[in-house]
């Protein structure tokens, strides 16, 4: 009963680390992010081209890995035994310091992208090239963030087998999505992004 007792705690700590995340796009789309403003009828049909999206359906793909694997781990936490992955102890302080630390980078990276963060892959009119701050250091510190607070979430899910599958398949589509980025930022800024690209890391500041 001890066991089972701990692995519920643990379990209602990973519901609150998920719902946070949940809790957080929820805002960044209703308030954070602003739509697009409405042409004005002395607008031509492609004075806005450059703010079209070039998302090419990958914002999708990011909300199926990012809360798909919760939904499934939530709906099989009753089903299956629990094998933990860490001791007790361990997995709480790690899970916690780890969701914390990914929140943090996160909130800071949107912060300072400003007016240019953005969910879908998008360029607009004015859009400046950030390379202050994180993003001084990392190209895409946003996306480390989501991924180390899916990791402590996992953490604390703590069952040898399915924490594996709570951020994984996070990292696989946002490996797919930055190509998609980059491409974009290339066609933008051209040999600028490339030199920046070549001093920075992609998730963590690079080692010289």
């Amino acid at each position: 009963m001890a066991i089972r007792s701990v692995s519920q705690q643990h379990f209602f700590l990973y519901l609150i680390c998920v719902s946070i995340v949940a809790a957080f796009d929820l805002y960044n789309s209703i308030v954070r992010l602003k739509p697009d403003k409405p042409k004005t009828e002395n607008q031509r049909p492609n004075e806005n081209k450059s703010s079209q999206s070039k998302d090419k359906g990958t914002l999708t793909l990011i909300y199926l890995a990012k809360f798909l694997p919760n939904i499934l781990a939530i709906i099989t936490y009753y089903f299956f035994s629990n094998f933990p992955l860490l001791s007790s102890n361990v997995s709480a302080i790690l899970g916690i310091l780890t969701f914390i630390a990914g929140f943090l980078i996160r909130q800071i990276a949107i912060i300072q992208l400003g007016k240019f963060y953005t969910y879908k892959v998008s360029i607009s009119s004015d859009h400046e090239m950030i390379d202050t701050g994180l993003y001084a250091y990392m190209r895409h510190p946003a996306y480390t963030g989501t991924f180390l607070e899916l990791t402590g979430a996992a953490v604390l899910y703590n069952h040898f087998i399915f924490s594996w599958f709570i951020s994984l398949p996070y990292l696989i589509v946002v490996l797919q999505r930055i190509k998609q980025e980059e491409k974009t930022l290339i066609e933008q800024f051209g040999p600028k992004y490339q030199e920046y690209m070549k001093q920075t890391g992609m998730f963590l500041p690079k080692l010289n």
